[in-house]
């Protein structure tokens, strides 16, 4: 069996959802879960998940089987009940109805924080009812309606919990043991159990029956009526050593205020010789009702008192979990069964259009008619739309005469771009040419009179780059392809005829200047790219 310490809230085992942590034994973590079911059914309960130190150990596994096994059979108000048992991942886990109190040994210990003494008649009603509890699991049948004889094994304050109503549950069967069955046996020279709370047969590992709960139960109702505990010792060696063979000390010994009566039940309970105490939990429970009877009426409000005791304890218990639901509503509905804001369905090229915010000379409803439209507020904008202003949602898909209409509209759109960069190189090399021309010929001036020379400027060859992208941009020739070339473009003579320089000599030829008895020279196109109609 593999480790749990992966689990938190909003993991599901089975068909329940874990809420939050709530206490941790020596065995398992007990969570707080719901169980949901069809039309919003839900239902808190309890799970017990192994330690992740015990979950290899096989002899705690079969004491965590053997705990639902047995106390699944037992159906009493005063005993928490076994719900299920699954297993998810190598996980085991119990599944036990909810119980919203608190264990007496939290109870007894706020009692003592606060420097006051469990009431005596408190606790004998808070014992008379695990009584009735432990007496129904000693009384268990198997289906053949053949006695169990099961022993509980680990009374203690610890396992007696005392709900906000006043309703007491006994817990925790992990060490249980059934007369005839192997799951409960115990290995020798290994003690099962809390210590302080073993009958002397138990501590000397001898055989063991309901007995021993009375010894147990015992040693419970001595500490919550004198705040001390019968045989405790400086360790678990000499606790065990006083329960074997040291005398009981009488309550009425320290305090002679003590009920003789509920004195009486208490030596009863703790004899050494199990032949000596009390045989059955509900002997104990009708001993206690006598001496309770002899102790005048009161009234006994387990509920309140431990209301009072516990201040805000539980409200706050329950705040965590009411919040700890929510956080699992929200969580249902936004992660483990997330429910994705989706985007608009926008064909791929309407949103490379859109998004970035290209001018194709298209207005938005042409683009998209009867499907765009503008949100009142930021709040309805999708998020993959808001980078776009105003922003726009899209309704609907394009029909494909949208569609092909929108390719056109950006095939245009990068001829355009690309016509727009050639025509740039084409600018910037004719005015590098002429300035050229022009300074190689102030530079070079013949003296005055001379004959003028002719200064033809070489082709000048434009970058790689221009070119590639002008060929790229250059769609296939068709009947209304119409030419712009170079031929087309207005001259201007820069010839400065009669003009002269700022030191008196006469401006040198261009190169597209006339040479005198020569014809014109027709103006170069080798290095003009052929521009198309662009689609425009």
């Amino acid at each position: 069996m593999s480790t749990n310490d992966k689990l938190a809230p909003g993991m599901v085992l089975g068909r329940y959802e874990l809420l939050l942590p709530i206490a941790q034994g020596g065995m398992a973590t007990v969570w707080a879960a719901r169980q949901k079911g069809s039309r919003g059914f839900q239902k808190t309960v309890a799970i017990k998940t192994m330690l992740p130190t015990l979950s290899d150990d096989p002899q705690f596994e079969q004491m965590f089987l053997d705990e639902a096994a047995l106390a699944a059979k037992i159906h009493h108000p005063n005993v928490a009940e076994i719900l299920d048992l699954g297993e998810q991942d190598e996980i085991l886990y119990l599944v036990m109805e909810w119980v919203d109190g608190e264990a007496l040994s939290v109870v007894h210990k706020a009692a003592r924080k606060n420097n006051t003494q469990l009431p005596q008649r408190i606790a004998l009603r808070v014992v008379m009812q695990a009584c009735a509890g432990l007496h129904a699991a000693h009384e268990l049948h198997d289906e053949n309606d053949v006695p169990l004889q099961l022993v509980h094994r680990d009374v203690s304050p610890q396992n007696i919990l005392v709900t906000y109503d006043g309703i007491v549950k006994i817990v925790d069967f992990g060490v249980a043991k059934a007369v005839g069955r192997s799951g409960g046996e115990t290995t020798a020279g290994q003690l099962k159990g809390k210590v302080p709370y073993m009958s002397p047969e138990q501590t000397r590992g001898g055989n063991v029956d309901r007995r021993t709960d009375i010894f147990a139960m015992g040693i419970v109702l001595y500490k919550l009526t004198t705040g001390l505990h019968p045989f405790l010792g400086e360790n678990d060696l000499v606790t065990m050593r006083n329960i074997i063979s040291r005398p009981l000390l009488p309550p009425r010994v320290k305090n002679p205020n003590y009920p003789q009566e509920l004195e009486q039940v208490l030596v009863k309970c703790l004899q050494k010789d199990p032949d000596k105490r009390y045989q059955t939990m509900i002997e104990l429970g009708n001993a206690l009702e006598r001496a309770l009877a002899s102790m005048g009426i009161a009234d006994d409000d387990i509920g309140g008192f431990v209301r009072t005791l516990m201040g805000d304890r539980g409200a706050k218990r329950r705040a965590a979990l009411r919040d700890a639901v929510r956080v699992a509503d929200e969580r249902f509905a936004t992660g483990t069964h997330p429910q994705v804001i989706i985007a608009p369905t926008i064909h791929e090229n309407v949103s490379e259009i859109v998004l970035t915010k290209m001018n194709s000379g298209v207005t938005r409803e042409e683009l998209l008619p009867d499907r765009v439209s503008v949100p009142a507020g930021p709040s309805s904008t999708p998020s993959s739309l808001s980078g776009v202003s105003p922003p726009l949602v899209v309704t609907g898909e394009p029909t494909p005469d949208e569609v092909a209409g929108m390719r056109r509209n950006r095939s245009g759109l990068y001829l355009g771009a690309g016509v727009a960069v050639a025509a740039a190189a084409i600018a910037f090399a004719f005015l590098h040419n002429s300035t050229a021309s022009t300074a190689s010929g102030a530079a070079h001036a013949p003296p005055s009179g001379a004959p003028a020379v002719s200064v033809t400027a070489p082709p000048t060859t434009q970058p790689a780059v221009t070119a590639a992208l002008v060929e790229t941009a250059k769609p296939t020739p068709s009947a209304s392809t119409t030419v712009v070339s170079i031929n087309d473009l207005p001259t201007t003579d820069d010839k400065k005829k009669g003009g002269s320089t700022g030191t008196g000599a006469k401006a040198a030829p261009s190169a597209s200047a006339d040479v005198p008895g020569k014809a014109p020279r027709a103006a170069s196109t080798q290095w003009v790219p052929t521009v198309q109609n662009p689609g425009f």
